[in-house]
């Protein structure tokens, strides 16, 4: 019995200091280095909205293989031509393009253009182009909102001011530097250096807003057929013709991303903002 409480003693004495250690005790505090925090994204021109879904109704459609429909080349020619719109303003810009965006939304408040080809028994195995549909009109909406704000320059807040302000007070070489003393990860800080450059040529940049225009009235159309077939009644007689404006429309929209001068110049200001969350809307 005095053995075992003799033993115990000696357990109390090693492990004691070390469980006082742990506690921090009355020694020299420790201090955690934190790493330079990346922001959520900011004013973009992408939404985190849901189509709503249930669980059963994903793994539905996960695993089905993209049918190709034919597209309708006299339709398409004729969603390619734009609505006339007289624009000189931002803040004209933007009521058109906030229009775009109340369709987009009340559509997509439906269910959106998935849920158009989920509810047909027949349209069903061509859903992925109704995904596909809603994920490039958001795109659209998002790119010509984010042209309105800033034509006239690039506007910037937050985390992205700031991180102009920087490259501008400190040089090039001196930004870069401050950041891999802080032990940023270089290709990060690479990014950072090509966004500061990027932010400070931006901010005397012009569009005129007459050629927003020209994208904002082609928008229309589209968005128009978008919410057409978002409402239409499909039935045997009219699958066929449903699934060709369907595809159409999708094919229009994704040429003029490669086509529209001004959604090339959006998409590139998306592909050099050195983000890595998204959050917020225009």
């Amino acid at each position: 019995m005095k053995a075992i409480q003799c033993l115990g003693w000696m357990v109390f004495l090693l492990v004691g200091p070390l469980v006082s250690g742990c506690n921090g005790g009355d020694g020299e505090d420790v201090v955690e280095k934190s790493s330079f925090q990346m922001p959520v994204k900011e004013n973009t021109w992408v939404r985190k909205e849901t189509v709503r879904k249930t669980k059963d109704d994903f793994f539905a459609s996960a695993g089905k293989k993209s049918v190709e429909v034919p597209i309708d080349s006299a339709l398409a020619e004729k969603l390619k031509k734009a609505s006339s719109l007289s624009i000189n303003t931002q803040q004209e810009c933007l009521q058109q393009a906030t229009a775009l965006d109340k369709k987009r939304t009340e559509v997509q408040k439906r269910g959106g253009l998935w849920h158009a080809y989920e509810r047909v028994p027949t349209a069903k195995p061509y859903s992925d182009y109704g995904m596909q549909l809603d994920s490039q009109t958001n795109r659209l909406v998002f790119s010509l909102k984010y042209l309105c704000q800033n034509a006239q320059g690039l506007q910037l807040t937050g985390w992205g001011a700031e991180m102009a302000r920087m490259r501008k007070n400190m040089g090039k070489e001196n930004f870069r530097t401050h950041f891999l003393d802080l032990g940023e990860v270089p290709a990060d800080v690479d990014n950072w250096v090509r966004f500061a450059e990027f932010a400070i040529q931006g901010e005397n940049r012009k569009i005129p807003y007459s050629k927003i225009s020209e994208s904002l009235g082609k928008a229309q159309s589209l968005m128009g057929l978008y919410d057409d077939l978002s409402q239409r009644k499909v039935d045997d007689a009219t699958l066929q013709t449903f699934l060709a404006e369907g595809a159409t429309l999708l094919s229009v929209i994704n040429e003029s991303f490669k086509s529209d001068p001004q959604l090339i110049l959006a998409l590139q200001d998306e592909n050099i903002l050195p983000f890595e969350d998204i959050k917020g809307e225009m």
